[in-house]
């Protein structure tokens, strides 16, 4: 049997005592205690989505390539700033 492999881009970030994971290519997200625990999380979300889209004959976004790039920017603000947390 010909298998296709599908790769989506997962975004994992710490909030609280747990880590969020989101592919914005499907719009869906997971969570898990450890960034090992939401990875194995996420794959498992990304492939019951994927098969939920198969049986309900939707179309499955088309994979990710691999030229993805994150960054964070720096900037400098006054130290009177007050910050929504």
């Amino acid at each position: 049997m010909e298998t296709n492999v599908l790769q989506y881009n997962v975004i994992i970030r710490k909030e609280g005592y747990k880590f969020v994971s989101y592919v914005p290519t499907l719009g869906i997200s997971d969570f898990g205690v450890t960034i090992d625990q939401a990875k194995k999380n996420t794959y498992q979300a990304i492939e019951t989505y994927v098969e939920g889209l198969i049986k309900t004959k939707n179309d499955i976004p088309a994979p990710d390539t691999e030229d993805f790039y994150i960054s964070q920017a720096k900037i400098r603000l006054n130290k009177n700033v007050k910050f929504a947390y």
